[in-house]
């Protein structure tokens, strides 16, 4: 429209002195595109002027000044029609939500509901991170109800088994020279405590 800039709030103006530029982002998830540089050729004057006038002075010195007044006179209409352009480009790459006015890229809109997914979620993906959790409160809830062996396998016989001498931490016992460490299930090697019928992780009767 002739005379009119437009303008979003989903945009930030990356400008400077040497010329225009501008990003435009989704108002939900921030990602987004940038657009083309702009060089600002009254800053690139400017800019000239003001390099003469540090090394020349006098009249090139106030030549910088008027110049710099220029620029911020005139820049303001540069920036304007930079920004449209860069808007008329970029803009259509965004949806405007109905309902609650945000712009959105093509990830973040329901096509198929005419709203951004903030306010109506697409139903595949919140579906598929439904299952996910029901998937995980099972597996929790079958860890709770299976039984894990919590016994102590680091205990040690104190007497001898075969002679019931005292045997401490010899790993053979002095009297008769059994074996003094802990015996093992044949079903799953689990070490046994003394006098055990079955063994605590797996069941196994001992022999």
């Amino acid at each position: 429209m002739a005379g009119f800039t437009p303008f979003t709030d989903n945009y930030t103006d990356l400008s400077d002195e040497s010329g225009y530029q501008f990003e435009f982002r989704c108002d939900i998830c921030g990602s987004g595109y940038r657009s083309e540089f702009i060089r600002s050729n009254l800053g690139t004057a400017s800019t000239l002027l003001r390099g003469a006038s540090g090394l020349l002075g006098g009249v090139l010195g106030s030549a910088s000044n008027v110049a710099d007044r220029a620029k911020d006179i005139t820049d303001r209409g540069a920036r304007d029609e930079a920004l449209k352009k860069a808007a008329n480009e970029i803009m259509p790459l965004f949806t405007r939500c109905p309902r609650c006015n945000r712009w959105v890229d093509e990830t973040c809109w329901n096509e198929a509901r005419g709203l951004c997914i903030s306010d109506a979620p697409k139903l595949a993906t919140e579906m598929e991170a439904e299952r996910a959790q029901v998937e995980i409160s099972q597996m929790r809830e079958a860890m709770r109800t299976q039984t894990v062996f919590s016994g102590d396998t680091t205990a040690r016989t104190t007497v001898c088994t075969n002679c019931g001498k005292p045997v401490g931490s010899e790993r053979f016992c002095s009297n008769c020279g059994q074996p003094t460490g802990q015996a093992k299930c044949t079903g799953c090697g689990n070490d046994l405590p003394p006098g055990a019928r079955f063994c605590g992780n797996c069941g196994t009767a001992v022999a």
